[in-house]
């Protein structure tokens, strides 16, 4: 058998051996720093906690929220009714609420009663002999569908009774006034229309026409006028 040549890197013997030293060797000759490594520290790191800067400047707005456990929705209600009260100056300065084209707009009538009011007689399916005076308004019927589930315009003759005399009902349709003819007299004549609608802001005996049926009754520089109605 042939002997294996010691100087051969594959021969098993020599291989451990030369393994061994080399082992040995690196061992004794890697050098080993006896200084210790120092723990890990923040890179940046301030003496004092107070020295970190405001993330933003200290303002009565800042105070409030700080202080009150609800200072956000304290702020945002008062900015809601500050910008609510300042329309209102707005619009009190500039006669708005005043002004009968502006307050038509709104669908009902808007305001106190000018003029006594009172009204008589019954409504029913089968009968109507009712009858009434008080304010005379005038607002755009074409506005959407009406009370009585009807659409108009502001050219037709048409009218909404006050809420008191209309009748509370789940269903506004069922009134027994609804689709009834009355005749309306006013400052400078007489005009008959059916009773489409309610007027929620009308007192006892008044009603809001529209603009076709008011104009036969009243000036519209007035805005409000009084009336009296009857049954046709």
């Amino acid at each position: 058998m042939t002997e294996l040549d010691p100087n051969f890197e594959h021969n098993p013997r020599a291989s451990s051996a030369s393994r061994g030293s080399y082992m040995g060797t690196a061992a004794t000759t890697v050098p080993v720093n006896s200084s210790t490594i120092p723990e890990s520290q923040a890179y940046h790191q301030l003496e004092k906690e107070k020295e970190l800067p405001p993330l933003l400047p200290s303002t009565i707005w800042t105070r409030i929220v700080d202080k009150y456990r609800f200072g956000k929705l304290m702020l945002v209600g008062g900015g809601l009714f500050g910008i609510i009260a300042v329309m209102f100056i707005v619009l009190g300065t500039l006669d708005v609420l005043r002004n009968r084209t502006y307050r038509s707009n709104l669908g009902i009538s808007v305001g106190k009663s000018k003029y006594e009011g009172d009204s008589w007689g019954t409504a029913t399916s089968d009968k109507f002999d009712m009858g009434g005076k008080g304010d005379g308004t005038y607002y755009d019927p074409g506005i959407g569908i009406l009370a009585c589930g009807t659409s108009y315009t502001a050219q037709d003759m048409v009218l909404a009774l006050n809420y008191i005399d209309y009748g509370d009902y789940a269903n506004p349709n069922e009134s027994p006034v609804c689709g009834r003819c009355i005749r309306v007299t006013g400052p400078l004549g007489t005009a008959e229309a059916t009773i489409q609608d309610k007027c929620p802001g009308c007192g006892r005996g008044s009603l809001d026409l529209s603009p076709a049926v008011f104009d036969k009754v009243g000036d519209f520089f007035d805005g409000r006028i009084p009336v009296s109605w009857e049954a046709c």
